[in-house]
């Protein structure tokens, strides 16, 4: 996440597509690997007591039963595009070129066993995802390592980033109850989420998210309030506005002072001169 985004301008994927282009791809390659392909779940997630938006794919096949946590899915495996809420991202929306306070997130979902698999063919389905469906330069992607902690349970959690732009995140749920007090699952869970979104924004090499899946009522927009951008500053600030993330690392007014600072400009003039195209994307969203 600290990697300026080199895809801009430059896409390492072997064709371009929009949204739905993405994800009937993905769609495609999952279902030839004996994948269900489910339909999306409601936003208001009515089955879980604690929840009222659906934030994340693996909130479908989540029951809670006596504050424990149940995983039931309706097909093993299964790949699904959910519309997910983010209200956290808020204050990143329009700003960091990534974040959307809805957006759908595909999820890829297995219960070790019972058909299911586990975490060797997880990994292995999302590279031969970006190589060979996407044509992802093997050379490009880069794994992360982390641990996910949720609601009652967790698990290994496997990042991959291409040219800087994290696309997906595989977590393999093995633990159920807290760090503090935990015990192995019996049945573990692998629950990958990619936003669907940003493979579009990756393959055509955009400067934000935002310009690939906004961009019919982007042009209409600029066309009524005539918003006049430093293209090439833009630019330049585009491939590293990435970094930015209120819940990561401070404030934004700090984050934009170091981009600033970058790029050989000052903090406030910065701010003012791509606040008019940055309202125009959040309002997008």
């Amino acid at each position: 996440p600290c990697s300026p985004y080199s895809f801009i301008g430059d896409p390492p994927t072997r064709t371009t597509c929009d949204e739905v282009g993405a994800w009937k791809s993905i769609e495609r390659f999952f279902v030839r690997n004996r994948h269900t392909s489910a339909k999306r779940y409601p936003v208001v997630s009515r089955w879980r007591p604690d929840l009222y938006f659906t934030v994340a794919s693996i909130i479908d096949f989540q029951r809670v039963e006596s504050g424990k946590v149940i995983f039931q899915l309706p097909a093993n495996p299964l790949v699904v595009p959910q519309m997910c809420m983010r209200f956290n991202d808020i204050p990143n929306v329009g700003i960091s070129g990534k974040h959307y306070t809805s957006f759908v997130m595909v999820g890829q979902h297995s219960i070790a066993g019972r058909g299911g698999y586990w975490k060797d063919k997880g990994v292995d389905l999302d590279f031969q995802l970006m190589t060979k469906e996407f044509g992802i330069p093997k050379e490009e992607i880069t794994f992360n390592e982390e641990v996910w902690v949720g609601y009652g349970a967790f698990g290994y959690s496997l990042e991959y980033f291409v040219r800087g732009l994290e696309l997906g995140n595989a977590v393999f749920t093995a633990f159920e109850g807290d760090v503090a007090s935990y015990r192995e699952m019996k049945e573990k869970v692998v629950d990958m989420g990619t936003g669907l979104q940003r493979w579009a924004w990756l393959s055509q090499g955009t400067p934000t998210n935002y310009d690939a899946n906004f961009a019919e009522v982007l042009g209409r927009m600029n066309e009524l309030c005539r918003v006049d951008v430093d293209r090439k500053l833009f630019l330049a600030y585009s491939k590293l506005a990435g970094t930015m993330n209120v819940d990561e690392f401070g404030s934004l007014s700090q984050q934009r002072a170091v981009i600033a600072k970058k790029l050989n400009t000052d903090a406030k003039a910065l701010e003012s001169r791509l606040a008019p195209q940055e309202a125009l994307y959040s309002i997008a969203d």
